[in-house]
């Protein structure tokens, strides 16, 4: 099953790469019918991963088994807006804004200035891109939530409070038309942001029926997630 999934995944790679190549020269299009200069606007899609640990520093008494279960790895899926000017083939600039839902229900919606490089002067080009910016907070649902299974007995909520983001990527770039291409992009980004969760002096725990509401300590926490992003340029 296994080899079948990663001979798919390699077949969809190649059809990738091959196709936008074998239009383009269908078309009989130059490089110079490239888009070089005016605005730039770039709608993508993108899912990552979270590190399966989120470093923040223990509590004087706090063992590394209960740090291991308060953390958790997260997926983040969002939808991106880049608005900016193309200045020459090789420089953009502009800025975006994101909409990321986080899947322990709740994410941010980031606003940055983004740069973007095109490697090359060609149809099927390296690109790659680094911005940084804000990113607010926003919530589905503002209950803690057990922190790492079924039977863990901690109620935690990630990524608690706005903070400083950025990110950087690099992947490819498929030129189709003057205007018009496709980006795939592989790209690390990190939030800034707090850990909340319950703490006491003594080290005694809420009552069970409480323990779902009850979280009174905030720790400054870096979240670092890696992932595929898709986007259309126009």
């Amino acid at each position: 099953m296994g080899k079948k999934i990663c001979n798919r995944t390699i077949i969809l790679l190649l059809l990738i790469g091959i196709l936008p190549y074998a239009y383009s020269q269908r078309a009989g299009q130059r490089v110079g019918d490239i888009k070089e200069k005016g605005p730039l606007f770039i709608t993508s899609l993108s899912f990552s991963q979270g590190l399966a640990r989120i470093p923040y520093t223990m509590e004087e008494g706090e063992t590394a088994e209960r740090v291991d279960k308060l953390n958790k790895g997260i997926s983040n899926i969002a939808i991106n807006q880049f608005l900016g000017y193309q200045f020459n083939p090789y420089v953009a600039l502009g800025v975006g804004v994101n909409f990321e839902y986080w899947t322990v229900k709740n994410g941010f919606v980031p606003i940055y200035l983004d740069l973007r490089i095109n490697m090359m002067r060609t149809r099927i080009a390296p690109h790659m891109y680094v911005n940084f910016g804000y990113a607010n907070r926003w919530f589905f649902n503002s209950k803690p939530y057990k922190a790492a299974n079924g039977n863990a007995s901690d109620y935690v909520i990630h990524g608690a409070k706005s903070g400083l983001m950025g990110e950087i990527g690099v992947g490819m770039k498929f030129n189709f038309a003057y205007a018009t291409g496709l980006n795939l992009t592989l790209f690390a980004k990190f939030q800034e942001s707090t850990y909340r969760y319950y703490s006491s002096e003594d080290g005694s725990k809420p009552a069970q029926n409480i323990r779902p509401i009850m979280v009174n300590t905030d720790r400054p926490s870096m979240y670092i997630f890696f992932g595929l992003k898709a986007g259309i340029c126009f």
